[in-house]
């Protein structure tokens, strides 16, 4: 892999996020699917030899981690009461999702920005 397709990668990942998060309802299926492409693209990443170190250590500092309890939101208890118990739950749950994917999102984008700036 060398910077161009770096850069395209990192663009198809960004899109694959807004498309996740545009309908509103993420199901396992959907963050299996990114999981699978988050880690092809970091094995493509690290594995590289045309991609410099300086490059490689801005990937790392990416959190691409999805995984629900570390990027858990509050929500408002009286939410959880007022909507129902697993009703309120499933709509927690797709905000706590909604939320992962738009803050990866912009992880991402702000790795673009600094990788194009060096």
């Amino acid at each position: 892999m060398n910077e161009e397709k770096l850069f395209k990668y990192l663009s198809f990942l960004k899109a694959e996020c807004a498309r996740h998060s545009y309908d509103g309802h993420i199901d396992e299926d959907e963050i299996n699917q990114f999981n699978i492409e988050i880690r092809r693209f970091k094995t493509y990443a690290i594995e590289s030899e045309l991609i410099s170190d300086s490059f490689k250590q801005e990937i790392y500092k990416v959190d691409f981690n999805l995984d629900e309890t570390r990027h858990n939101r509050t929500q408002p208890k009286f939410l959880m009461w007022l909507i129902g118990g697993d009703i309120g739950k499933q709509h927690s749950e797709q905000e706590n999702r909604k939320y992962r994917f738009q803050k990866l999102s912009n992880d991402i984008e702000s790795l673009e920005f600094r990788l194009k700036a060096m």
